[in-house]
């Protein structure tokens, strides 16, 4: 089994020792922590990196991650290939469950698988089984701990710019081998006045 790799940036939180109004945490990333971030983001640097994220006990083995992560980062143009600097600012939002409440879910998908059917709630009852395995599941909070640090990167990662690109640059689709653009004056034939025309006689 191979060791799990520590976080470029990482801000471990103990929720078991969480008020049950739960606390809030400003963090911030060091130069070093910035540069190994941008590395495994792809991006030529990053001047900062902030947050302000709040932990809440949500009930029912389930913790609240909510905040606001900043970053000063530099892109690189799709286009020229030139730095493109950009502040990114994303509202975090994510949802952990303990691990006791995860094994226990487990098991009861188990049994539920057991019997081939998935047992009938009673009246006014609500389903306990937390979807692990839906759309958008909660993450695990192993060992009782929750990383802010690698909260804060993932928010980050998902707030940049896909195709960010320099003030000016425009894609020349013929250096690659393109058609390029076309003139925008010109006469956008419709493919019905086409189809027209061959139904006239002797056209």
């Amino acid at each position: 089994m191979s060791a799990e790799v520590a976080p470029e940036f990482s801000f471990p939180v103990d929720i078991t020792t969480l008020p049950a109004i739960g606390r809030s945490y400003p963090i911030k990333a060091s130069p070093e922590e910035c540069g190994l971030v941008a590395a495994r983001l792809g991006l030529q640097s990053i001047g900062a990196i902030n947050a302000v994220l709040e932990i809440t006990p949500a009930g029912k083995g389930l913790i609240k991650v909510t905040g606001t992560v900043k970053a000063e980062v530099v892109q690189t143009c799709v286009v020229s290939l030139a730095p493109v600097p950009a502040h990114v600012e994303d509202a975090v939002s994510a949802t952990f469950v303990t691990e006791e409440r995860a094994a226990a879910d487990a098991l009861k998908k188990e049994r539920a698988k057991a019997r081939k059917s998935v047992p009938k709630k009673a009246a006014g009852e609500e389903e306990e089984v937390i979807g692990l395995q839906g759309d958008d599941p909660p993450e695990i909070a192993r060992d009782g701990r929750i990383d802010l640090g690698e909260v804060a990167v993932v928010h980050l990662a998902l707030a940049l710019d896909p195709y960010p690109k320099a003030p000016g640059a425009a894609f020349d689709a013929q250096a690659w081998g393109g058609e390029g653009e076309k003139d925008e004056k010109a006469t956008v034939v419709s493919p019905f006045a086409a189809l027209a025309k061959l139904k006239k006689p002797g056209a």
